[in-house]
This record gives structure tokens, C-alpha cells and sequence, in this order.
């Protein structure tokens, strides 16, 4: 799949209806999807109106349409690069959700896009030629499906007991807030100014920017747009003089 980017607009989740069952059933009572089930992890392609059953995950999906192409043509000269936007609808029980997945021109490269536990990479073909409309029934939807890692929930438990942890070692899965970009932290940089903010699923704590393992390149502590960037941190619990809880980073994994 070579480099993969974070494409285009966050996919907003519009609510078809509710309490809908996520199948669509036949009169036999079979999903009109079972026929065609895949893993997670595993790369498949849908045309338009096909769907597909996630093998052990009771989700459904479905590439509904596209809503527009104007991806640059191969060998013309663009303003800009364009971009293909298309239509997936994503079925649980008892829930439907559609959301706008848009990716680049100019690339071959598998964009992505979060929904929730779930990290959908995906890519559409075939991409336009100069000269050339792309046939409705030609379209593909190139898609891998993977499981996000779930988030700890060990923040709050270090915050409210820090002489019981410090010095020990501890693993933080959570959103990478930078600077402490959305005032989650509720305290001023323990170490330094450069300190910046994991929030896990119980609280936010700081992680020093003296640390032995840096930041992931690319991440960027005052943009709002990384702190959806799920990381891990492996590191150890330090408390200052002033009694601040922080933890020292020997290793930073990018995990979204």
C-alpha cells in the first residue's frame, strides 16, 4: 500500500433513520451482504450498491456512490490536484450510519479515515485519463478495514494517586493533544514549556518533551488537526518539586 496519508475531510456521521436494523434482510431472513464477508486487515473492492459483511465484527459496508470526481487526468497540467468524493454506508444492529469518504488526485496512495473504532484506508479506481468520463458501473472502491487499539484507562488512577506510581513504568494508549491544545491537562507544563498532552479514556496527563523518545515526525503540538492522532507511550511516572505528575517517554508509537 506504500505511505498512506490522512485524506481529506473528517467523515461526519449522518443517522439514516432510527433504531434501523444494520442488515438488510430477504425474505429468507439472510443479510443481502452475507454472501461476501472479508476480515479485518483485508484489502477487497466494491462497486457501486455492493456491499460487504466484516467477518467476526457484526458491521456492514457498503459503497453507495459517488458524489464527484474532479481528480487532475494523468498527464495534464492541474491548478490543483482535485479530489474524488464518494458515499459509504457503515451497518450495525440497530444503526446505520452513511459517511463522505474523500481522497486526493494525483495519488495512488491509500487515503484514510476514522470511524469509531475503526480505521477505514481506502482508494477509488479507476483514476481518470485525459479525454476520458469514467462509467458509473467502473467504479471501485478499494478498501481495508482495520480495528483501532483500544484506549487505557490508567491517566486518572496515576493522577490521583502520583507518589503511588511514580517510578514505575506504564504504557498510555490515547489522543495526542499537543500543547495542551483542548485544556484537558487542568495544570501548567511540569518540566518544561515544550511538554505535551496524551489523553486516555479516564484524563490527560503531561508527557515531558525532555524525554528520552521524541514525538512521531509530523505530529505537531499546536495543531488541533493531531490531536485526533491516537499514540502509545511507554515511559515512565515522575512527580516534580511542585507534587505535578508527568511521565518520561522511552518510546512514542503513532498508532492512528
Amino acid at each position: 500500500m506504500g505511505g498512506k496519508t490522512l485524506a481529506g475531510i473528517m467523515a461526519g456521521c449522518i443517522v439514516i433513520g432510527i433504531a434501523i436494523p444494520a442488515v438488510v434482510l430477504t425474505a429468507s431472513g439472510h443479510s443481502l451482504c452475507s454472501k461476501l464477508q472479508v476480515g479485518l486487515n483485508e484489502e477487497f473492492d466494491l462497486s457501486i450498491g455492493q456491499c460487504v459483511s466484516i467477518t467476526g465484527e457484526n458491521l456492514e459496508v457498503r459503497f453507495k456512490e459517488v458524489i464527484g470526481d474532479s481528480r487532475c487526468p494523468r498527464g495534464v497540467i492541474c491548478v490543483w490536484e482535485g479530489k474524488v468524493t464518494c458515499t459509504v454506508e457503515l451497518a450495525k444492529p440497530g444503526f446505520l450510519c452513511r459517511i463522505v469518504l474523500t481522497e486526493p488526485g494525483l495519488t495512488d496512495e491509500y487515503a484514510k479515515e476514522r470511524w469509531e473504532e475503526y480505521e477505514i484506508a481506502f482508494h477509488v479506481t479507476p483514476y481518470p485519463e485525459s479525454g476520458e468520463q469514467i462509467a458509473k458501473e467502473a467504479y471501485r472502491l478499494h478498501l481495508i478495514i482495520s480495528k483501532l487499539p483500544e484506549l487505557t484507562g490508567i491517566v486518572s488512577s496515576i493522577i490521583a494517586q502520583p507518589f503511588a506510581f511514580e517510578g514505575e513504568d506504564v504504557t498510555i494508549v490515547g489522543y495526542y493533544r499537543g500543547w495542551d491544545l483542548l485544556h484537558e491537562a487542568n495544570m501548567p507544563p511540569p518540566v518544561t514549556r515544550s511538554d505535551w498532552v496524551i489523553k486516555d479514556s479516564t484524563g490527560a496527563m503531561y508527557i515531558s518533551a525532555h524525554s528520552e523518545a521524541k514525538v512521531p515526525e509530523g505530529l505537531k503540538p499546536d495543531s488541533f488537526q493531531d490531536t485526533g492522532i491516537l499514540v502509545r507511550v511507554n515511559g515512565t511516572v515522575r512527580v516534580n518539586e511542585q507534587e505535578q505528575v508527568y511521565m518520561e517517554a522511552k518510546s512514542i508509537e503513532r498508532v492512528s
